[in-house]
């Protein structure tokens, strides 16, 4: 019986720890700062591909289309895909400012796909 209490003992604090340890993680993702550049992909209909643009000035006037940030500050340039509430969205469209901004976010992924997450 005692082998067994400290058995289950061991188990919860286990559990305790490991809960803790995922909360942790994600809390040290959520205020994530990328910075870059943002451009617009304009998706080309008839050729299937997209027209990638860094604005010059506000695109929420423009079709509907994705956002992508290309980070500035390694040597490789790594791509983080933007997604986000529609007002979170909509915000970072109205602002004309482009090139080398910070955009604050959860990222997640690997080394093969990254995203921001904007709030």
């Amino acid at each position: 019986m005692q082998n067994f209490l400290k058995t289950s003992l061991v188990v919860m604090l286990f559990a305790l720890l490991s809960v803790s340890a995922v909360q942790a993680e994600k809390d040290a993702h959520k205020d994530d700062i990328v910075q870059g550049n943002i451009i617009c992909l304009f998706p080309d209909v008839d050729s299937g591909s997209v027209t990638p643009v860094i604005a010059t000035s506000p695109c929420d006037g423009k079709p509907s289309h994705a956002h992508v940030i290309v980070d500035t500050r390694g040597e490789v340039g790594q791509v983080y895909a933007v997604e986000g509430t529609d007002e979170a969205i909509t915000r970072l469209e109205k602002t004309s400012k482009r090139k080398g901004v910070n955009v604050q976010g959860k990222v997640t992924g690997s080394q093969k796909a990254w995203v921001i997450t904007v709030d």
